[in-house]
């Protein structure tokens, strides 16, 4: 047992070193925290703000892995520091890094954060995380987020669409109702501009008003059998993000298709991510 335990933690040194040497070495790369100016903000929903963010010494950023995510530690006057992480939604451009955040209603942190104007200054650590895309895909690809979960799906879907991916892409988006559904005209502008890309919007209960085809294409919840008949399980690589029911349920409905587990990548998002970040 004692063995296996240093065993594993040999193993962990040398990632974190790994990582460590990655994010120094890259052009615009850091380690530690790096000031970082808030230069824009977007609302983008009743419940959703974009924050578009640049480096305070003025240089390069290290390009991220569409999906990834920023650790942020946050100064909130009157409470101890709260770190946490918030997914990238641009792809990247090596010069800056948009944050998508949904103000929770018990969420310390993004209730202070959509209060901070133009100027605000943020510590912010190096791109991380192990849910992205790193490569153009050589099979279709279905993104498939619920709720805020949105985010990293955004920054892959800007990313194929740049990258010109001559792979079919779906993505698979629900949320509550148009108030808010986040970067819909955005995601249509991209998918605009590439004929492989393909775009299904559910709205769950929606207002009275919407019109369908217009404001959402379907209602209802996004359901198993829905899924599975739209999105060619047989050969498709799937990225899922969203609420922990919603990730519980495609993730099973996939897994008892007989998707294979390597073709199944998530990412849970939720009022969990308010937790200190690792």
């Amino acid at each position: 047992m004692g063995e296996a335990y240093w065993f594993l933690a040999d193993i962990l040194i040398a990632r974190e070193k790994r990582i460590y040497t990655e994010q120094v070495d890259a052009t615009g790369g850091w380690n530690g925290w790096r000031d970082f100016r808030i230069a824009e903000v977007i609302p983008e929903s009743s419940v959703i703000t974009s924050f578009i963010l640049k480096p305070v010494d003025g240089g390069p950023v290290m390009r991220h892995r569409p999906g990834q995510y920023l650790s942020f530690s946050f100064e909130i006057p009157g409470e101890a520091p709260a770190k946490r992480n918030y997914s990238i939604s641009s792809a990247p451009n090596g010069e800056s890094y948009r944050i998508s955040v949904k103000a929770e209603p018990l969420g310390l942190a993004s209730r202070w954060l959509h209060a901070q104007p133009v100027g605000t200054v943020l510590k912010v650590a190096a791109p991380a995380g192990e849910f992205h895309l790193d490569r153009l895909p050589e099979r279709p690809v279905v993104l498939l987020s619920g709720g805020v979960g949105l985010t990293p799906m955004v920054a892959m879907l800007e990313w194929l669409v740049e990258q010109g991916t001559n792979q079919p892409v779906h993505y698979i988006h629900g949320t509550h109702d148009r108030n808010t559904h986040a970067m819909r005209n955005h995601v249509r502008q991209l998918a605009a501009r590439a004929e492989t890309v393909r775009i299904t919007d559910f709205h769950q209960t929606p207002l009275a008003g919407e019109v369908a085809g217009q404001d959402y294409d379907l209602s209802g919840l996004i359901t198993d059998e829905w899924l599975l008949a739209n999105s060619s399980p047989a050969m498709s690589d799937y990225y899922i993000c969203g609420p922990r029911p919603f990730l519980r349920a495609a993730v099973a409905a996939l897994s008892l298709a007989g998707v294979p587990s390597d073709r199944i990548h998530y990412e849970f998002f939720g009022p969990a991510d308010e937790m200190l970040a690792a």
